[in-house]
């Protein structure tokens, strides 16, 4: 096994004691011991460590009770994690090139190219498709979206999986028209062959909400320079909604994550070019949602950028009382909060009132340069 650092909380700097916890360590009680000893408050919590402690006696500890390469990975994980809670997010490379990521989120535009959307289903599919579908992703560009993600397999909960051929015919002509007229745009599919597709058309990210389920898929993704996002979740739309059992959702999430992580750099995936997502409405009741998203600072702490796809979705209903197309505000205040959080980028329908939003939290929770 391989042990997970994660930070809850560092906002008095990796110099000061901050909160943590370590989990996948084959003898939790040996650090335990050792790390007590160096005045930290240690309690173990079924096979997680959770501690106040400074990472100095977390680096002795480690040194002291794991072997030299479970030591030096702690170390670095600890290291890593505390800087990432405090710095802007990281980097990501696409396409030979560096995408920098500032205070305010990169907004991600939704076009749903598909006739069962939860939230537009029909509205730009079949009708008038191709063109409907790229004058609506133009439009989410001229309104601010910096990247458009294409999807012409709905994911809401109790889909039905849609044939290869049918969503290569919804998707590919939309991407091409977009990249031809220099768009960044994202695929949003778990199929290797619409990736491969939409990768050879021009398009930069590989968005798969499988979390990394598909062999072939990352294949495809390895074998070309585009940027991916790996995203939590469980089973299939179909079936998820019947997986949303959680003993510690944060910790269950991150961990996944952790995981995806190692397993897409041992399928020659480097970590620079992913993004992460827990994974909002993926597999996750009402709390797991709002706990998610009241936590998110701490997924900061795997390292790279951080989406958050909150638009819309079905908790915003529960706590709204509203249909797909009435969830404006509560959609508005979940991209508020990834913000203030650290999100790297929001995935959303409703670009201009979002954009404005996120303006307005970025100029208060950071300081205004000019």
């Amino acid at each position: 096994m391989t042990p997970v650092i994660r930070i809850v909380d560092a906002s008095l700097g990796g110099e000061a004691q901050v909160r943590l916890v370590v989990s996948g360590l084959e003898n939790p009680d040996r650090l335990r011991t050792t790390w007590a000893s160096w005045a930290a408050a240690v309690e173990r919590v079924g096979d997680r460590l959770h501690a106040t402690t400074t990472v100095v006696a977390l680096v002795r500890a480690a040194g002291r009770s794991l072997d030299r390469n479970r030591a030096g990975h702690l170390r670095y994980q600890a290291e890593q994690a505390v800087e990432a809670w405090l710095d802007p997010s990281p980097t990501l490379a696409m396409q030979s090139k560096v995408v920098r990521f500032g205070p305010s989120p990169q907004l991600m535009g939704i076009v749903n190219v598909t006739p069962d959307s939860f939230s537009d289903g029909g509205l730009i599919y079949p009708e008038g498709h191709p063109e409907r579908a790229i004058a609506h992703a133009r439009a989410l560009i001229t309104q601010g979206a910096s990247i458009v993600d294409i999807g012409g397999e709905s994911s809401r909960p109790g889909a039905q999986p849609v044939a290869v051929d049918d969503e290569l015919a919804r998707v590919l002509p939309v991407v091409a028209a977009l990249v031809e007229d220099g768009a960044v745009v994202s695929i949003d599919t778990v199929k290797a062959e619409v990736a491969a597709a939409a990768i050879d058309a021009g398009a930069q990210i590989v968005n798969d909400v499988s979390g990394a389920r598909y062999p072939e898929l990352l294949e495809v993704v390895a074998a070309s320079d585009v940027a991916y996002v790996l995203m939590h979740s469980r089973s299939t739309p179909d079936r998820m909604q019947h997986h949303a059992k959680y003993d510690d959702v944060i910790a269950e999430v991150y961990e996944f994550l952790a995981a995806g992580l190692e397993r897409l750099e041992r399928a020659g995936l480097a970590r620079e070019r992913v993004v992460v997502d827990p994974g909002i409405g993926f597999a996750k009741g009402l709390e797991h949602n709002l706990s998610l998203l009241r936590e998110l600072r701490q997924f900061r702490g795997l390292g790279r950028p951080v989406l958050v796809g909150a638009s819309r979705k079905s908790f915003i209903s529960r706590l709204l009382d509203s249909e797909p197309d009435q969830r404006l505000e509560g959609s508005l205040a979940a991209a508020v909060v990834a913000t203030l959080a650290g999100a790297g980028a929001v995935r959303v329908h409703d670009v201009v009132e979002t954009r404005r939003a996120l303006d307005i939290a970025s100029a208060i929770a950071y300081p205004f340069d000019g």
